[in-house]
């Protein structure tokens, strides 16, 4: 090649990376060939540009199948849904044959995704080439004015400019990487435990009314409409070995996600993906749950997602790395009873969904993003309508009874009241679920109520003293002492409680 197919090769890489901003994405110098990209404005096609000798039509031919096909993977991974290129061709003279076809008017591929726009400039008219050049990509013609005598010094002063140029960008780009602290996920950690400390100030991590108490994630108060649940349980820990495992996990995962997706969208895989496992506790899981491993499996979907997006960068790297670990986690779920396996799948499902919505900084639109918005929205709203569904029929109790009664310890009538109230709703209450409902009645003077309660309770089951009080309480109230006495007389014979027996001996006095 001559100086000036070489000059030309080297000022027109020169203008798109300094002038436009493109990016290179792809460099064989030995082959003469790059490939540029521009981020910066979705308008601007791909740019190739190749110094080859094109001797024959049939040489232009293979060569423009073989860049539509290349152009086709790179619109895939690119996640454009259209991709215009133009491909300009330096070579030292016309080839051989009609080349027509190729020249001109442009090439769309087989599925209408590709325009392929072809360019040539030939040594022998180099001038009148580069004019077409120009216009066609609008670009100012006082920086294609080619020197009356191109020597090597302009041909290496043109491709130094090139290398650095690119040098830089690297050295600048790595720079940043270094430099940049994964300040949300540290902020994070910092959140969960500052809000471990409180708990255990409050009165232990470990105290499960304790965290149902500060936000964990319980079915019944979810029923009732405390829909903040599914975020409050992200930033709670039960004891020290659960907060540990999920900061180190975090640690070593965060770090990659918050650098890749930056920090707006890794702060949504968190707090979002961690939402999408807490609903699929919800579900899926009617016992207590607390933890940020759902918010750590979502980042871990996230990084899979990667694999998915860009497999030849990120399969042999990040992919093995997050796989091993997601497979090595939900091994050790399926033998832990105390592990909400079905949190941590909903996690990782929605980090990947959320991803995928999401995609990478400074990518284009494109439908498979929506694609996936799509079906994150539809999991979720299945997931929630069948935990809804869920809640309205009959379930274990007992987890709801306990917290009615810590609850009416705290003299927090309000949520006692709202537990009690969806137990009974779904069928789910038990003769202790009555008892509290009686007592609550009685607070509130509603004493008919009270009354059925009571009863309920005791046709359930006839040996729980309180009940018995409870209703001789209504008896007594109505003015009916021998019916009260009658009951106070059950819960004196059911329980050795001092309390029972001093009632039963007021009511005596009162005969008398």
């Amino acid at each position: 090649m001559s100086f000036q197919e070489q000059y030309i090769f080297w000022r027109l890489t020169n203008y798109f990376l300094g002038v436009e901003k493109y990016r290179l994405i792809h460099l064989h110098e030995e082959k003469q060939e790059l490939w540029l990209e521009n981020n910066s404005q979705k308008k601007r096609p791909v740019i190739r540009i190749q110094m080859k000798e094109l001797s024959w039509a049939n040489v232009v031919e293979r060569d423009v199948n073989h860049t539509l096909h290349v152009t086709e993977n790179l619109r895939k991974q690119m996640g454009r849904l259209k991709l215009p290129l133009i491909n300009i061709y330096i070579t030292p003279f016309e080839p051989m044959g009609d080349i027509s076809p190729f020249f001109g008017e442009p090439i769309t591929s087989p599925n209408e995704k590709v325009k392929l726009e072809n360019i040539l400039l030939a040594n022998e008219q180099m001038n009148e080439h580069l004019d077409t050049l120009v216009k066609r990509l609008e670009l100012p013609e006082s920086e294609f004015i080619l020197p009356n005598e191109i020597t090597k010094d302009m041909v290496t002063k043109e491709r130094e400019q090139v290398i650095t140029y690119i040098t830089s960008k690297v050295n600048e780009e790595q720079k940043v990487a270094r430099n940049s602290k994964p300040i949300v996920t540290y902020s994070f950690i910092g959140l969960i435990i500052a809000a471990f400390l409180w708990i255990a100030l409050q009165g232990g991590s470990t105290n499960t009314f304790n965290l149902i108490k500060w936000g964990g994630k319980f079915n019944p108060l979810i029923y009732a409409g405390e829909w903040w649940r599914f975020i409050s349980p992200i930033f709670l820990h039960s004891g020290l070995m659960h907060l540990a495992s999920n900061a180190v996990m975090l640690y070593i995962v965060g770090a990659w996600a918050e650098r890749i997706y930056g920090k707006w969208r890794y702060i949504l895989i968190l707090l979002l993906g961690g939402i999408c496992g807490n609903i699929a506790s919800f579900a899926l899981n009617m016992n207590l749950s607390v933890g940020a491993s759902t918010a750590v499996f979502a980042v871990m979907g996230a990084l899979l997602y990667l694999v998915v997006l860009k497999p030849n960068l990120y399969a042999k790297t990040i992919g093995v790395s997050i796989a091993s670990l997601v497979a090595v986690n939900l091994f050790i779920d399926l033998f832990s009873t105390q592990i909400d396996i079905a949190g941590h799948i909903g996690g990782l499902v929605g980090g990947f969904l959320l991803a995928g919505a999401l995609s990478l900084p400074k990518q284009f639109f494109h439908w498979r993003r929506f694609a996936y918005g799509i079906s994150l929205i539809a999991v979720t709203i299945l997931f929630l309508y069948f935990g809804f569904q869920k809640g309205m029929q009959p379930y274990d109790p007992m987890q709801a009874n306990v917290a009615v009664q810590q609850y009416l310890q705290d003299n927090n009538k309000k949520e006692a009241s709202k537990i009690i109230d969806t137990l009974i709703e779904s069928r789910s209450a038990d003769a202790y679920s009555y008892t509290y409902a009686s007592s609550i009645a009685l607070q509130d003077k509603q004493v008919d109520k009270a009354e059925q309660m009571a009863k309920e309770a005791i046709s359930i089951d006839k040996d729980i003293p309180e009940a018995h009080y409870y209703l001789a309480v209504c008896y007594q109230l109505k003015g009916d002492t021998k019916a009260a006495i009658k009951e106070a007389d059950m819960a004196k014979q059911l329980s050795s409680e001092p309390f029972f027996d001093s009632y039963y001996n007021e009511l005596e006095k009162t005969k008398e």
